[in-house]
């Protein structure tokens, strides 16, 4: 492996003072044939039933896949495809029983705690009355038990019960006025006034729970709708990969598109999104999802809806949540570039939003517009171009030698991404600019790291209408 990664780098440093990228994309593609086979003997994360490792570790390895089947046209990055997502179909479950096949994972979940007085002789009371841990290691200590807390000697002193197993879970603790009570993990509730003997005050708690996410889903989905798309186009893959292709698509179109169906909210002429689900253990139950969560799944609506086969509303989700995201775009007029948030909602009737969107998920945000734009929905050329402005006149550091990115998409410091980093450099396509810079940081890294990064700067050399060659 490391004579193939060698022989890479020095036909890429070889070129750095040429005007274009002369690359030898087959040299390349082995070497990071190689990096791939590496990880876990090439089947990367996508053994994995926990769907934030599907989405998070496999969709960036799968991902990688469709980026090299479309720089180089050579069909084992298909096949690698079709493999990974053989397996990733084998791991969804039905745990809910609702019908559909899906995964889950319990890192993002919440716990849940609710205190009440009960009839009691005093006007004592218990506070927060509802309260959410949202922390994953903290919110971990939840058990999900009722809990008593009784003052069953006097009013100077409690004890806690857990009411599911009836152990003492804490015994002739003194009463302070106002004291933290933090025995009830991860929770703190405080008990205020003056208690009477027989006072008892009842804690439930809901512990974190196995959650779905449509973020999830749609980092591995895109990359299997590219490749769905390529065999249904392309006559000459039928034979090998027909088959797999109509699998692919009746699973995605059931189990994916349907199964996020019974969460989708419209807009009006805002567009649309998926909501997150109604559960007390999502951080956000029933409010629509940041642009980038479902952004992930549209862009596999936008290459799989004129699709034979294909769900028949695809096109118009795609294009609800294509125009979602567009609507809530803000211009800067001095720089003719475009900022947008992380997240825009309407809660009791009134429209709100979060900062500014960071780099790292601003990506995901950002590579549905290059996605919609390039298949003619609703984004421009010049909306791109605007996009490209973000990056090059809001982001960068300014620095052509060691170009780095900002922290958000309005430009706050510190800079610490690379340009590189994830889908960013896909504006090649649109500013050149943005593929020097990638190109300058990708000849300065060493062997390893340019075998990692090989699909994203291959794939965005082909995007920028750049030539690869082989080095003289």
């Amino acid at each position: 492996m490391k004579q193939v990664l060698y022989i890479a780098v020095t036909i890429l440093v070889a070129n750095a003072g040429s005007a274009l990228a002369q690359f030898d994309t087959t040299q390349l593609a082995e070497a990071y044939k190689a990096y791939d086979l590496a990880l876990n003997e090439g089947k990367g994360y996508s053994e994995s039933a926990d769907s934030g490792t599907l989405g998070w570790g496999e969709g960036a390895v799968i991902q990688s896949y469709a980026q090299m089947w479309e720089a180089t046209g050579d069909v084992y990055w298909l096949q690698k495809i079709s493999e990974h997502f053989q397996r990733i179909m084998s791991a969804a479950s039905d745990p809910d029983g609702d019908g559909f096949l899906s995964w889950n994972t319990k890192t993002y979940s919440c716990a849940t705690a609710r205190a009440e007085r009960l009839h009691n002789v005093s006007e004592a009371d218990i506070a927060p009355a509802y309260q959410k841990n949202k922390s994953g290691k903290a919110a971990a200590q939840c058990t999900g038990h009722a809990y008593i807390v009784e003052f069953h000697m006097g009013p100077d002193q409690f004890r806690i019960l857990d009411w599911d197993t009836r152990q003492v879970v804490a015994s002739d603790v003194a009463y302070k006025d106002g004291a933290a009570i933090t025995q009830i993990a991860p929770f703190r509730f405080t008990v205020s006034g003056q208690p009477h003997q027989g006072d008892r005050f009842m804690v439930r708690t809901v512990a974190p729970e196995p959650l779905e996410f449509t973020v999830h889903q749609g980092m591995f989905v895109y990359p299997v709708a590219v490749f769905i798309e390529a065999v249904k186009t392309r006559p000459d893959l039928q034979e090998r990969f027909g088959a797999d292709a109509e699998k692919f698509l009746a699973f995605i179109n059931k189990h994916v598109f349907e199964k996020n169906e019974q969460d989708w909210l419209d807009m009006g002429e805002l567009g649309g999104g998926y909501r997150f689900e109604p559960k007390l253990t999502d951080r956000f139950p029933n409010r629509i999802m940041p642009h980038n969560q479902f952004a992930a799944l549209a862009r596999a609506w936008l290459v799989l809806k004129d699709l034979e086969g294909a769900h028949p509303l695809m096109g118009q989700r795609a294009e609800q949540m294509v125009r979602y995201f567009h609507s809530h775009l803000e211009l800067d007029e001095e720089k003719n570039a475009y900022r947008w948030h992380y997240w825009d909602w309407i809660e009791y009737g009134q429209p709100d939003h979060s900062n500014y969107e960071d780099t790292s998920h601003a990506s995901l945000t950002m590579s549905l517009a290059v996605v919609a734009a390039r298949r003619g929905v609703i984004f421009t050329d010049e909306d791109m171009t605007r996009i490209a402005n973000t990056w090059l006149k809001l982001m960068w550091n300014g620095d052509e030698e060691k170009p780095m990115m900002a922290a958000a998409v309005d430009g706050r410091e510190p800079y610490k991404f690379s340009p590189l980093a994830a889908r960013w450099s896909e504006l090649s396509q649109w500013d050149r600019k943005v593929y020097d810079l990638a190109l300058k940081t990708f000849l300065s890294q060493n062997a390893e790291q340019q075998a990692h990064r090989a699909p994203v700067m291959l794939l965005c050399t082909k995007r920028a209408g750049i030539e690869a060659k082989p080095a003289r």
